[in-house]
């Protein structure tokens, strides 16, 4: 199995995204436990907007994403939904932050 890369790349239709590993662990949360994988995610890193998906801790634990295309999938499905809820990759500003749902 190869080592699992810390940054890479996501196409959505005419859109390449890139993404990197901000941090594999976070900080303590409000309601207890503490933060996972959190991915940082622009079509032009430092010049437009930045998506910020946080994981939650029970998704990976203290261990990387088993399968690169499996993880690229799940990155794929959480810059959708953060599109959706209204995040414009082409933008400039704040980082938006897109809180990943466990997968069913």
């Amino acid at each position: 199995m190869a080592a699992f890369k810390e940054f890479g790349n996501v196409q959505i239709g005419d859109d390449l995204f890139q993404w990197r590993v901000r941090h594999w662990v976070g900080a303590p949360l409000p309601e207890g436990g503490c933060g996972g994988l959190s991915i940082s995610i622009s079509v032009d890193p430092g010049r437009r907007r930045e998506l910020i998906v946080e994981f939650p801790f029970a998704e990976f634990g203290l261990s990387r994403p088993r399968s690169e295309p499996q993880f690229q999938n799940r990155l794929r499905a959480c810059i959708e939904a953060a599109l959706e809820e209204g995040w414009c990759a082409n933008s400039r500003g704040r980082p938006w932050i897109h809180l990943a749902d466990l997968p069913a």
